[in-house]
């Protein structure tokens, strides 16, 4: 198992630094994302103009891009963002949403994939199964209940995931009730988080800038750690039945959140292929 007190060392590593994180994102989503890549101590920049994402990528230090909502107008710019990216080995991060439901969404990912150079793919296991090739349940951007991850299937989901990674050469990250994250010689299972994450908007999404966040400083395995334990430990210390609060006491528990509450909290399975 990775050091999880030198994985915690990168949330000194973001602050000290700072850097500006690029994050190409949907409208619902855009305000948490960069409010969550603020709350790490990096700056935030969701530039979506295809004329200056260029530019924008050429100051950054990780690029994110969400599929969710798509346009046109967006396509063309995530392509030109990736392409830079590709060119100055910048972190670049997938998140797939809804390619489980649209062709025009998974035909796009999969150009993007095959031309790019993608340091994470994040998905749901409906859309992770989808960008497989496998038979998807996927209900809308969220996941069907046939695809969901639960302990019968983490081993199976975790082989596609591999296989994800040998074409693409990208960590995957399929996220859930518990979270998967693979590599070609193992994968991780997260079983940290809460209900009410899955009720409040773009919490995925703002995952992803996290996750963006801490790839600016370290690699995209570590990053995915980092920003899962962050979010959903945090989660767990905010949690109330009142939804409302939770998100502000979830935005609170992110930027002021003890290491040592982290590490304590994190429940961390590693299983080798």
């Amino acid at each position: 198992m990775k050091n999880l007190n030198q994985i915690l060392l990168n949330r000194k590593k973001l602050r000290d630094t700072s850097p500006l994180i690029h994050a190409i994102t949907n409208p619902i989503a855009i305000t948490m994302v960069a409010n969550g890549i603020l709350a790490t101590g990096a700056k935030a920049i969701c530039a979506a103009h295809p004329d200056e994402v260029s530019e924008i990528v050429n100051m950054s230090k990780a690029l994110s891009l969400n599929l969710g909502n798509i346009t046109s107008e967006r396509m063309v710019a995530m392509r030109k963002a990736s392409q830079c990216a590709s060119k100055k080995n910048i972190p670049l991060a997938l998140d797939a949403v809804g390619i489980g439901a649209s062709t025009l969404r998974l035909t796009y990912a999969k150009d993007l994939l095959g031309k790019y150079n993608f340091d994470l793919i994040k998905g749901n296991s409906s859309e992770i199964k989808a960008l497989a090739g496998e038979k998807s349940e996927a209900l809308g951007i969220d996941v069907g209940k046939k695809d969901e991850i639960r302990e019968g299937n983490i081993e199976s989901l975790a082989q596609i995931g591999r296989r994800l990674y040998q074409k693409y050469n990208s960590t995957i990250l399929i996220t859930g009730k518990s979270d998967l994250l693979v590599t070609e010689d193992r994968y991780f299972v997260v079983n940290n988080g809460v209900e009410n994450l899955s009720k409040i908007t773009a919490t995925g999404c703002m995952l992803t800038g996290i996750i963006s966040s801490f790839m600016a400083v370290t690699d995209p395995l570590e990053a995915s750690l980092m920003g899962l334990l962050l979010l959903e430990v945090s989660a767990e210390m905010a949690n109330t039945d009142r939804l409302g609060t939770f998100l502000v006491n979830l935005m609170d528990e992110i930027s002021t959140i003890e290491d040592e509450v982290i590490s304590g909290r994190a429940d961390i399975r590693e299983v080798e292929f």
